[in-house]
């Protein structure tokens, strides 16, 4: 099999068509905001400073390869704000919004002079989304807040690695990235409420810090009931064994998990240790966390025996769940993800075809589209303007004062 082939088909319809998001964001949390409803059918419209957003900077082999995936299926505004009539034309534009995505440090939009108490004024119903690194309110909220030094205090770098090694952060946005898919989600609430409700306009506060402090779990509550600070425990769990990830003999890996009955009988039995599955000090949940070394080592030994291919067969075969580690090698070939299309290929101006992860969720009656690529700075300029009924002649002169721009030149 080959990645699938789309198509960039501007004239779809998603379930979000009507909805106009004006994006002031830059960067990974509120792109991939936007992304999401863009994908959905909204129309997006990412207001661009002459150096575009910080995003497009992030370039391998010469190619902003982040800004085409997150960039996709939006229109860009090249709008100087600095410039009194590029506010003034923003507000027009502000009228005819749904939505408005920023992400500042709190407190500069107001010094814009578009604190959402003006914004409101303007358009009683717009939905104002805005993300920072800790919030707008509490001791830290003045803090640049950059991913990075929300996965270092929200305790996932401190509990990710090895016991005997220094914390490690993940490879990726991870914080961003939340943050993104939360605040899509009380985005889309906001909406229902003004559609279905009645209700106004709303400020949404999306913190990066909050959604990323979920994902820990139960942590609070453990230290309250007995102290317990989460030690780094490298691919295993303190909740349940077995749960790890175990070396094959041609040097791949595996992961497995047996979170559940009777998922670690099943393990134990796989591996030729079925009789203690009968021994009360190893069939609970409990017991089996008490002989955690030994469990494990049982696992590792068994599945050193095996190529990869061979040792996902054997357990798929035994119904323990188990799946290969893959690199993005193996992820680009492996059919369920062709079939399913977290990655497709589609046109692109610089790398003929690039393969693009797909959408995180399915609709069947107004599935999510590629309805264009990723914008060059203001390549819709004049597109976006007849919002608002400008004529050429003030078009051209925003565009000769560099209010109206396509980037730097």
């Amino acid at each position: 099999m080959t990645i699938h082939r789309r198509e960039f088909n501007p004239n779809a319809h998603g379930a979000l068509k009507g909805i106009r998001v004006l994006d002031l964001s830059r960067l990974v949390s509120g792109n991939t905001l936007t992304m999401v409803l863009a994908d959905l059918g909204a129309e997006v419209i990412k207001v661009e400073t002459p150096a575009g957003d910080s995003l497009r900077e992030w370039r391998r082999g010469g190619i902003s390869t982040h800004w085409k995936m997150l960039g996709r299926n939006k229109k860009s505004l090249g709008l100087d704000l600095r410039q009194s009539q590029g506010t003034e034309l923003f507000k027009r534009l502000v009228k005819e919004a749904s939505v408005l995505v920023e992400n500042f440090r709190p407190g500069t939009l107001e010094k814009m002079g578009l604190s959402p108490e003006v914004l409101h004024k303007i358009n009683p119903k717009l939905v104002i989304t805005r993300i920072s690194g800790w919030g707008q309110v509490g001791p830290y909220r003045n803090r640049p807040g950059f991913g990075t030094l929300i996965e270092g205090i929200c305790g996932l770098a401190a509990a990710n690695g090895f016991p005997d090694r220094e914390p490690v952060l993940p490879p990726g946005p991870i914080a961003d990235t939340v943050a993104g898919y939360a605040g899509a989600t009380a985005t889309l609430a906001a909406l229902w409420n003004v559609a279905m409700n009645g209700g106004q306009g709303q400020v949404i506060d999306q913190a990066l810090f909050t959604p990323l402090f979920i994902t820990q779990g139960p942590q609070s509550a453990n230290f309250r009931l007995n102290g317990e600070i989460r030690k780094r425990d490298s691919n295993s769990a303190f909740f349940t064994v077995p749960r790890g990830l175990f070396k094959t003999k041609d040097n791949l890996w595996v992961s497995m998990s047996a979170s559940m009955e009777p998922m670690p009988r099943r393990v134990i039995e796989a591996v030729g240790k079925g009789e203690y599955n009968s021994n009360p000090e190893y069939n609970t949940v409990k017991g089996r966390i008490a002989h955690r070394e030994e469990i494990m080592r049982w696992i590792s030994e068994f599945i050193l025996t095996m190529n990869q291919k061979e040792a996902v067969e054997y357990f798929e075969s035994r119904e323990v769940t188990v799946a290969p580690i893959y690199d993005i090698s193996q992820i680009i070939e492996d059919p369920h993800f062709q079939e399913m299309e977290a990655i497709v290929d589609l046109p692109d101006d610089e790398m003929g075809l690039i393969p693009m992860f797909g959408f995180v969720n399915k609709l069947t009656g107004t599935p999510q589209e590629f309805f264009r690529p990723a914008p060059k700075i203001g390549e819709h300029n004049r597109d976006i303007v007849s919002l608002i009924g400008l004529s050429e002649e003030e078009i051209i002169a925003l565009e000769q004062a560099g209010v109206l721009h396509t980037g730097r030149t």
